[in-house]
């Protein structure tokens, strides 16, 4: 591993500021779009079907926290034995999700299994594997990173630590947006992530993040209505079907999303 003075330059040395890694950052969050697009200054990465995770290195430890500050060191054991290698040899904060797969697919509901294993030995033992995949480093050697430009800190990040499972290089593709797109979908992923490449590293919710979700598309039948109960007036959900087959198969019902 590079010492992290070898890795910024001199004039980022100058103004970026030191902080701890021992408290707590609130991670940066993406905001919802249903419009893909293209752009040269933005990156697109895959969206993963996980448990967003920051991994906190102090002094040689290492603390897995989800983005409400519940610890997971004993959920995802091999995670962190995996992290404390890096931290033998600096101080980090590093932004990621952990995953589970089912074939090329992330796979949440077999991530569930490992979710609900607290005993550190147990969740070894499980034969689930999980993967950590980093997208963002926030500190470096103590030094806060996260007004540097997305890609100086996705450099940064790939320079600074080497990368074997379970620990994984989140990678991304440039300009192209609207074509990424289509292939996650096509290949059944949960969506893209689009970022701004020249921006900060913000502790909120911002616009610099996009998420274009990949959505499985049913045209369907209205064919009645339940009566309403509680507060609700007029009638309760919608029934609704499909053909198939030249028959009308029921679908089950609609209770919310419309006025």
């Amino acid at each position: 591993m590079c010492p992290p003075t070898d890795l910024l330059s001199s004039d980022e040395r100058a103004r970026l500021e030191r902080a701890g890694t021992d408290g707590w950052v609130h991670p940066m969050l993406a905001v919802l779009t249903d419009e893909p697009f293209s752009d040269p200054d933005w990156v697109y990465e895959r969206k993963l079907d996980g448990v967003r995770l920051l991994a906190f290195a102090h002094s040689g430890s290492v603390r897995l926290l989800t983005r409400n500050r519940k610890e997971r060191n004993d959920h995802f054991p091999e995670i962190a034995d995996a992290l404390e290698s890096w931290a033998a040899e600096t101080d980090f904060i590093v932004d990621g999700e952990v995953v589970c797969f089912s074939g090329t697919r992330t796979s949440f509901s077999r991530l569930q299994q490992r979710i609900g294993i607290s005993d550190p030995e147990q969740a070894r033992a499980s034969g689930i594997r999980i993967y950590y995949y980093v997208f963002d480093l926030l500190n470096l050697g103590g030094i806060d990173v996260r007004p540097l430009p997305l890609r100086r800190r996705k450099s940064l990040l790939s320079k600074a630590f080497s990368f074997d499972d379970p620990l994984r290089f989140s990678q991304h593709r440039n300009e192209c947006g609207e074509d990424f797109f289509e292939e996650a979908c096509s290949k059944g992923w949960e969506g893209l992530i689009a970022k701004d490449a020249g921006s900060a590293y913000l502790s909120k919710r911002s616009r610099s993040w996009l998420k274009f979700k990949c959505v499985n598309r049913q045209e369907l039948v209205v064919t009645g209505f339940t009566e309403p109960s509680g507060a609700r007036e007029g009638f309760g959900a919608l029934l609704v079907g499909f053909y198939h087959d030249g028959k009308l198969v029921d679908a089950g019902r609609v209770g919310t999303g419309y006025s």
